[in-house]
């Protein structure tokens, strides 16, 4: 001891312990990236079921599509070489020659020798079923495309509806994909089209004409 004072030990601070952060933290990431990073993968599993759902309720819904219907029957006279002849709606017999007539075209069919298919109904109860079409024919092509008939006015309803198909196969019904989609070419009067099958009745309806002056058209595609 000197000068009367004792030395001191020596004083030796423990190491300090160092701890590793985890690879994947970043302090300096914001919230959203963090939110990103840890919620991700269950927004990913949540969109795809949302698809997968999707695309069963559309394949369900495209299976529930009921084609035109097109009953047995011959109520209405085909053009043949551009001469059209008019036939009563009730029993099929040449109308009277001076009976004002309307034309109805079905525009959009391929050139060949297959039929359009054509059918009209006058209520909602009855449309698109097959036991109760008011009238149904069968219509050769023109060259142009067009497979055309007239119709009384007089035999016409006050209100009705049109469906038409291009029966390219010929086998007498309306053709689908494996999705249930119509593969031949349809239409309905009034430009009528549903999104998950065939329109409504009030979609497709028109209104009996005056005259004859302007043909009916149903556009098919």
């Amino acid at each position: 001891m000197e000068n009367g004072f004792e030395p001191q030990a020596e004083i030796k601070s423990d190491p300090i312990e160092q701890v590793e952060l985890e690879p994947s933290w970043n302090a300096w990431q914001s919230l959203p990236e963090r939110w990103q990073q840890n919620h991700g993968s269950l927004l990913m599993a949540f969109a795809t079921l949302v698809f997968l759902t999707g695309i069963g309720v559309l394949t369900y819904r495209q299976n529930q599509f009921r084609p035109p219907a097109f009953p047995d029957a011959s109520s209405i006279n085909p053009a043949h070489n551009n001469a059209l002849t008019a036939l009563d709606l009730a029993t099929g017999e040449a109308a009277n020659a001076t009976e004002e007539r309307v034309l109805i075209r079905v525009i959009g069919a391929i050139p060949s020798d297959s039929l359009v298919w054509l059918a009209l109904y006058n209520a909602d109860t009855s449309f698109n079923d097959p036991e109760n079409a008011l009238v149904a024919a069968q219509l050769p092509i023109q060259p142009n495309g067009v497979a055309a008939c007239t119709i009384p006015i007089s035999q016409l309803p006050k209100r009705f509806a049109i469906a038409a198909f291009h029966d390219t196969d010929n086998d007498g019904a309306l053709s689908r994909n494996q999705f249930g989609i119509p593969a031949e070419r349809y239409g309905f009067s009034n430009n009528a089209r549903g999104k998950f099958g065939p329109p409504d009745f009030e979609e497709a309806v028109i209104d009996r004409p005056e005259n004859g002056e302007t043909p009916i058209d149903v556009e098919i595609y």
